[in-house]
């Protein structure tokens, strides 16, 4: 009984990265959230403020705020960690606010773009850094282009098939 009710309290997350769509899947619930990847900043003198996330953000530029998707570089998937660490832990706190209580996520991440070649080092830690601001306990970077099912699969599956 403890077992059963310390998984219900468990939930392992699937994090999939793109410039157009960020999802954050619980793994075998069909439970995620999607949105565009766009945050809006309002600065007043020194102090920054999350204003919005999504497609929220797109409609609010203005004069003192910002608007940017920071999965949007030239030559780097994060083109702005500080902004893409706001978006990532919003929207884990909203796949998770149906729980009252959760211990802390293990997640995938999953970058779908900008994989050619494989991920070097510096963008697995920067993935890895990313979902551990987020509240992960343990990370996977998963850095091929096939999409993962979350419905179909596990944290523990995808750990041994990246560790074989």
């Amino acid at each position: 009984m403890a077992l059963s009710f310390l998984q219900k309290l468990n939930r392992d997350l699937l994090v999939e990265l793109s410039t157009k769509q960020l999802s954050v899947h619980i793994f075998g619930t069909g439970e995620k959230v999607e949105l565009s990847p766009y945050i809006a900043i309002e600065t007043k003198g020194k102090k920054k403020t999350v204003l919005a996330v999504g497609d929220k953000a797109k409609s609010l530029a203005g004069s003192n705020i910002t608007v940017l998707n920071p999965f949007d570089h030239k030559r780097s998937f994060v083109g702005n960690f500080a902004y893409a660490e706001k978006l990532l832990q919003h929207a884990v706190r909203e796949v998770l606010s149906k729980s009252r209580f959760a211990i802390s996520p293990r997640i995938v991440m999953h970058q779908l773009e900008k994989v050619e070649g494989g991920l070097t080092d510096i963008e697995e830690r920067v993935l890895k850094e990313l979902a551990m601001v987020a509240g992960a306990r343990e990370v996977l970077v998963c850095n091929h282009q096939t999409r993962i099912n979350a419905n179909n699969s596990s944290y523990s599956e995808l750990k041994k098939q990246l560790s074989a």
